[in-house]
């Protein structure tokens, strides 16, 4: 980072900043919880156990889609708060349009190319649907997608929100997004609605709430507004290298996530995944609070690195870091003297803690929260193109690892895989700090 040219924002005005994202950010932890766990009750109920499972399996394909933006939209928010925080909001404007004219025409292509694969592709066998769901699975498919589109202008209208440093504001409407859309999706089917009725009530939740977060935003920032007028061939591919480098963090942690499953699954059996499963869902409890902290410095170093102040940006790294060893020094010990009673509640008594494999995990957990501390001011900064690679490269070589080592340790391999992965980006994340803050 060049020399401060000031030392950084206002402490109060921060930290009251700070305080706001925070208290918004904990309400999207709760908002997530909550719809993850409301839902199953409801959907349950209304369509049995065989009717949640085609809808499962439904709403799973559309996720993967969730990458279409290819990562423009993540990186056009550091852009523009950055932009904005030097008083370039010409810039800011740029890249804004540009990625709206991004996705116009790459959502329109992914729709019809859905479409064509619907039509073309018999779900009821790929899928193993149950029977009398065939019909409306396309259909309810098609809308599915349709949302998660329609999801990719939310974000862009939420780098909007964001760029004048307003993350509470943002993050208050991404979890209200979330919390809509899954009460259209239950009441639908309460209402007696079948998987189209679901999946149509989700879009039209959707379009009505990225109408009304731009209408919101127009409102505070009449500066920055949809169109085409400032969109540049040249923005894009000035952030391509950027937005690409970006998505190998998602691919990465899919690799992480469930590759050692189906490696135990097939070397193990299905018992040894319920422990694996079960006790990774325990000892990664605490991410919840590193995500937040991490969530909610994201915007103020993008502003920091904006405004070139270099020792604002110091103070909150040492900030942002403090709390992080805090918290994963309670995490570590309170998940260790906890879970064996934590896991025979969560499992009603059917899997019990295994060592050295949970301590392996839990060691595992505390390296990635300590790791993606540090790769919070790297990402926020949009120089994070020389750590995502490494980390694509480690989730591979872990997965090619875990194979002889859950062969010969069981269980036990799996997390010293994990460990070992984890732990070899604390210092690749340092390294790009340092270089952040040089």
């Amino acid at each position: 980072m060049a020399a401060a040219r000031g030392a950084g924002l206002p402490d109060r005005a921060a930290a009251a900043r700070l305080g706001r994202t925070l208290g918004a950010q904990g309400y999207a932890q709760i908002v997530t919880i909550a719809v993850q766990l409301g839902l199953v009750p409801v959907l349950l109920a209304a369509w049995g156990v065989r009717g949640y499972g085609t809808w499962l399996l439904l709403s799973a394909i559309p996720a993967y889609l969730s990458f279409s933006d290819l990562g423009f939209t993540f990186v056009a928010k550091n852009e523009m708060v950055m932009a904005v925080a030097r008083g370039q909001r010409d810039a800011a404007v740029a890249t804004f349009q540009s990625i709206f004219a991004l996705l116009c025409v790459g959502a329109p292509l992914l729709l019809v190319a859905s479409a064509i694969a619907v039509m073309c592709v018999d779900l009821s066998t790929l899928l193993s649907l149950a029977p009398g769901t065939s019909a409306a699975a396309p259909g309810a498919l098609l809308f599915l997608i349709g949302t998660v589109l329609v999801y990719q202008f939310f974000l862009l209208v939420c780098a909007g929100i964001r760029a004048e440093n307003r993350p509470a504001s943002e993050a208050m409407w991404a979890a209200s997004g979330r919390l809509a859309e899954g009460a259209a999706i239950g009441g639908a089917a309460l209402a007696g609605g079948g998987f189209v009725a679901a999946a149509s009530a989700a879009l039209l939740t959707r379009i009505v709430l990225t109408i009304a977060a731009y209408r919101w935003l127009q409102r505070r920032t009449a500066w920055l507004r949809l169109g085409f007028a400032a969109a540049r061939r040249a923005e894009i591919a000035r952030l391509w290298r950027p937005a690409i480098g970006y998505t190998a963090m998602p691919v990465a942690q899919a690799l992480l996530i469930q590759g050692p499953v189906l490696i135990v699954g097939a070397l193990l059996g299905p018992a040894s995944v319920v422990v694996l499963a079960t006790s990774r869902t325990l000892a990664r409890l605490g991410t919840a609070a590193t995500n937040m902290v991490n969530n909610s410095v994201v915007s103020e170093y993008s502003a920091l690195a904006g405004a070139g102040a270099a020792r604002g940006f110091d103070r909150l790294v040492r900030t942002q870091l403090g709390a992080t060893a805090v918290i994963v020094a309670c995490y570590a010990l309170v998940v260790l003297a906890t879970a064996p009673l934590a896991l025979g509640l969560l499992t009603h008594g059917r899997v019990a803690v295994v060592q050295p494999f949970f301590t392996l995990l839990v060691l595992g957990v505390a390296a990635e929260m300590l790791w993606s501390a540090l790769f919070t001011p790297v990402s926020a900064t949009n120089r994070h193109g020389a750590v995502t690679p490494i980390f694509l490269a480690v989730s591979g070589a872990a997965l090619l690892a875990a194979v002889p080592l859950i062969a010969h340790l069981g269980v036990s391999g799996a997390a010293l895989a994990l460990l070992a992965a984890h732990g070899v980006m604390i210092p690749v994340t340092w390294r790009g700090l340092r270089r952040t803050r040089a």
